[in-house]
């Protein structure tokens, strides 16, 4: 009778244990739903996956100290330096019906929330896929990385004088892909407007595709290639500007009027050898005006290097790196190059940019970054009463989820 007493004990000790671990399943009238809150943020979903609902977010606070150039016309205290909110969003996105993708997302941007992401997808077609609604286009390796997963707190600044991947727009895309192999073609509206009458009518268009001739565990090959083109009128200006490498550093502005044309071409490599990480993009853009000697051809490259201390490796998808994976310590480095050949001008105004910085992952919502920046520019007539030479020391802490 004892052994008997013991032996229903276990069992209901098993039975707790059970119960326990199946938690997480909630029963309802129609299918089972699952909440998952293992990547720090919330989702819901039905056991068939044909429907899901998931909260997810970021907060980056920067703050940086600057010198010289960037302390010269940066908006900062007397000593140069400034806390900052560089991202603060939040979103919803999920799935309906199995074939219906969504995404709405908010994001706080100079002390006002704005509409970042509205857009949905629809899936049925299987070889492609379908997106209308605003978001950010497909532009670009650096630029497609998520900016909570880039390799510096800031991208390359050969990102600023792009338009192919600037803001977020509203358009059609539409997108297939493959295990190692993307190509993307969006039609959008753009963020420019006539001089005359006010009306945003511009439509352009942006072409991607990628492709991973080496896709092992331990290598990688990245290719990539990006075109964008819009229709301007002869009746818009352009306006070209830098920060240099920072966000809050100096700002170079140069103005396009009665711009006719506007195209850019961009190639992506890279390489991942297990820790290791090699990066680099060209493009060209170029700008015709209806005004004589106004036309203006930007060229510009970036290359850059990581190395995981730890043994880990950045995660690749859909011709885009991840999150790290394995390792939480990351040291890299870049150079960053910007020509201006302007037909008014004498001489073509030349900028450049290093960074070096580490990276620190202590779990997968949380990451802290401090990145060492200097740039120059080359163009006596801009930076005739001031430094064209500076630097400076940012930070970050980032939370995501």
């Amino acid at each position: 009778m004892k052994l008997k007493a013991i032996s229903m004990t276990v069992a209901a000790a098993t039975a707790g244990v059970v119960l326990s671990a199946n938690a997480g399943v909630v029963k309802t009238e129609g299918e089972d739903i699952i909440i998952s809150t293992k990547k720090g943020g919330l989702e819901l979903k039905t056991e068939s996956g044909d429907f899901s609902f998931k909260v997810s977010g970021k907060l980056q606070w920067d703050y940086a100290s600057y010198d010289d150039l960037y302390a010269g016309i940066a908006k900062a205290d007397d000593k140069g330096r400034k806390g900052y909110i560089r991202r603060a969003e939040i979103g919803f996105s999920g799935k309906a019906y199995g074939d219906w993708k969504y995404k709405l997302s908010m994001e706080n941007k100079d002390d006002t929330i704005k509409l970042d992401d509205a857009k949905i997808t629809y899936t049925g077609f299987k070889t492609v896929d379908v997106t209308v609604g605003r978001w950010g286009r497909d532009y670009g390796l650096e630029n497609t990385v998520s900016s909570s997963w880039i390799m510096g707190i800031e991208r390359s600044m050969m990102y600023d004088f792009l338009q192919g991947g600037e803001g977020n727009n509203y358009g059609i895309e539409f997108a297939t892909g493959g295990d190692n192999y993307t190509a993307v073609f969006g039609i959008h509206n753009d963020d420019q407007t006539d001089e005359k009458t006010g009306e945003e009518r511009l439509a352009s268009y942006v072409v991607r595709g990628t492709f991973a001739p080496v896709m092992e565990d331990n290598m990688l090959v990245h290719l990539g290639l990006n075109y964008y083109n819009k229709n301007p009128d002869a009746k818009n200006k352009v306006t070209l500007g830098t920060t240099v490498g920072l966000k809050k550093g100096y700002e170079l502005k140069l103005e396009i009027e009665k711009v006719k044309s506007d195209s850019e071409y961009l190639l992506e490599a890279a390489a991942q050898f297990q820790s290791l990480q090699l990066q680099a993009e060209y493009a060209v853009r170029n700008l015709k005006s209806d005004n004589a000697n106004s036309d203006v051809t930007v060229s510009a490259y970036y290359a850059q290097a990581s190395y995981m201390l730890d043994g880990g490796k950045r995660s690749y998808k859909d011709g885009a790196f991840g999150s790290p994976k394995g390792g939480q310590w990351e040291v890299f480095g870049r150079y960053s190059d910007v020509n201006l050949d302007i037909d008014s001008a004498t001489d073509d105004v030349k900028l450049s940019s290093y960074t070096l910085g580490v990276n620190y992952f202590p779990t997968k919502n949380i990451r802290a970054s401090l990145n060492y920046v200097t740039g120059k520019l080359d163009d006596d007539a801009v930076t005739a009463d001031q430094n064209d030479k500076g630097s400076a020391v940012v930070g970050r802490l980032q939370y995501v989820f």
